[in-house]
């Protein structure tokens, strides 16, 4: 399994830094015989997924999670993007030990009200929105509504435990007693992002990929945590670094200077 996690982390890799390339080539292929492109007016809508690996405190909770979400962003004519999100965020890989000791009998398993092993799973899950401001700047003439994308903003992090087990035989996890122990985590987050993005003059293929950092300032917002019989008063520095890629939909696109009684339109 492991390895597999790791060639698959490769061919995400491979594919950041090739395919970009690829399609840089053919935006220059395609205006090679032509002028130089317009800068436009864009309304996107973005969905992406992403594959992140947890810094600091956050590591010691979580593994490596993944996200899938969307955006909508809207690029002004001189290449100023602003756009907003929302992602989720899950996980099977729950690396804090000791959260559910305090339910374990003599024997050092976990016994439900039938007499049985109790079956307890734990997963991340999470989500996080944002609000980008940043800017493009384009490779080359040739294409002046693609290149290197840089934004960052601010935004809103949250995430906790999730316990999947078979209701009515485990009553410690039952109702709201399960709160005593998800720790449940939110706060405002940084967000920052560097990566390529592609707009097609003839509207078949738009993307970006590129690196994400979340930078979460939190804080466990339950009032007592079961498990260690205290409140968690500490306040967190969560962080998130990964890979992003999506796919857009462009809505409209008018060249930058025309009014809207003159528009060109973007896709012919």
């Amino acid at each position: 399994m492991y390895i597999c996690n790791v060639y698959n982390f490769r061919a995400v890799i491979i594919c950041l830094i090739f395919f970009p390339m690829w399609a840089f080539s053919a935006d220059t292929a395609s205006v090679a015989s032509s002028k130089h492109s317009n800068y436009r007016n864009t309304v996107l809508l973005c969905m992406n997924y992403g594959r992140q690996a947890p810094i600091g405190l956050l590591s010691k909770r979580f593994g490596g999670s993944n996200s899938v979400g969307f955006t909508l962003a809207y690029k002004f004519g001189k290449n100023f993007q602003v756009q907003g999100g929302v992602n989720t965020i899950f996980s099977g890989r729950v690396k804090e030990s000791g959260i559910l000791d305090s339910m374990i009998g003599n024997g050092g398993l976990l016994i439900d009200n039938t007499g049985t092993y109790a079956d307890v799973r734990m997963y991340e899950r999470g989500y996080h929105w944002h609000i980008d401001f940043g800017k493009l700047i384009p490779l080359g003439s040739f294409e002046r509504n693609s290149g290197l994308l840089i934004t960052g903003g601010l935004g809103f992090m949250q995430h906790k435990l999730k316990f999947t087990f078979q209701r009515t035989v485990l009553p410690q996890l039952e109702n709201n007693y399960y709160k005593g122990y998800d720790r449940l985590t939110n706060g405002l987050m940084v967000r920052g992002f560097f990566g390529y993005q592609r707009i097609d003059p003839k509207g078949r293929m738009n993307f970006y990929a590129g690196m994400e950092l979340l930078n979460g300032f939190t804080k466990n917002r339950r009032s007592y945590n079961y498990d260690t019989r205290k409140a968690d008063t500490e306040l967190r520095n969560d962080m998130l670094l990964g890979l992003k890629i999506g796919i857009m939909i462009s809505l409209s696109g008018r060249q930058a200077g025309n009014k809207k009684g003159e528009e060109e339109r973007f896709f012919e």
